[in-house]
């Protein structure tokens, strides 16, 4: 958890993780204090809630094409792995056929997320709704879901295949890693929560989802922190480490960011 002040204004950058298993505790009173103090709760994005809405959504971006199916697209050896995790997820393979790549990406992410005990619904952000809902607090997306899904959507073919394979490859390990970024994150160490490595599968890919978003997140920042208020902006853990980290574009704008443990 970080804060950037400016004249009148405070705005607290907390780190997120958006999946978490049940009855996981991690709302300290430091950060219920800090929460409860602000005036609004920014996030993201606003998932909706009703999944025919989610599916309107996905459909919106059109599908794949039709003349070359996603396990030719893919290639021979990562169909044979694509086939092997979806019958392994219990997912039929043939539900993914006509899909785009990057959405079969984040189908087989999500269903393997599933079958490890994580869910959005333990995650930071659903934990955060709830009570600002309680305390009628405003919620504020940074991104609409379909400007979200279309960072994904515009990514040239061979960068959506290197974000499959990413996954394919890691999910052998998945469910170790993610309990070990969790440990990471539980006790404080942003140090050793690394990006996800899907975020890291390609340098266009880096560029859509990591890199160019949190500098529009910085200039956001920027232009809140001249209007008196408090906000709270909790994003992705990943979004808050590295050289590339939503701080270090704040302290390029000049703008102090100070660690709060």
């Amino acid at each position: 958890m970080w804060v950037v002040r400016g004249a009148g204004s405070e705005i607290t950058l907390f780190g997120s993780v958006h999946e978490l298993p049940a009855a996981t505790v991690w709302l300290s009173p430091a950060i219920a204090t800090r929460f409860d103090a602000a005036d609004t709760l920014v996030l993201e994005t606003i998932v909706p809630t009703d999944p025919a809405a989610i599916g309107a959504l996905l459909r919106g971006f059109g599908g794949a094409d039709k003349a070359k199916p996603l396990l030719v697209r893919i290639g021979p050896e990562r169909a044979r792995q694509l086939t092997k995790a979806a019958t392994d997820l219990g997912l039929p393979v043939a539900a993914l056929g006509g899909s785009k790549t990057w959405l079969a990406a984040l189908t087989i992410a999500g269903v393997a997320a599933s079958r490890d005990g994580l869910s959005t619904d333990n995650g930071v952000e659903a934990t955060l709704t709830l009570r600002a809902a309680a305390a009628h607090k405003p919620v504020v997306g940074l991104e609409r879901p379909a400007e979200q899904l279309g960072y994904f959507d515009a990514l040239p073919e061979a960068d959506q295949q290197a974000l499959l394979g990413t996954i394919l490859d890691e999910l052998p390990s998945e469910a170790a890693d993610t309990k070990a970024l969790v440990a990471s994150w539980l006790a404080g160490r942003p140090e050793d929560i690394n990006a996800d490595k899907e975020l890291h599968a390609s340098p266009a890919l880096e560029r859509a989802l990591l890199i160019n978003r949190n500098a529009r997140w910085a200039d956001w920042i920027a232009g809140v922190l001249r209007h008196p208020g408090k906000v709270f902006v909790a994003v992705g853990a990943a979004h808050l480490t590295g050289e590339n980290s939503v701080q270090a574009m704040l302290a390029k704008r000049g703008l102090v960011v100070e660690r709060l443990q």
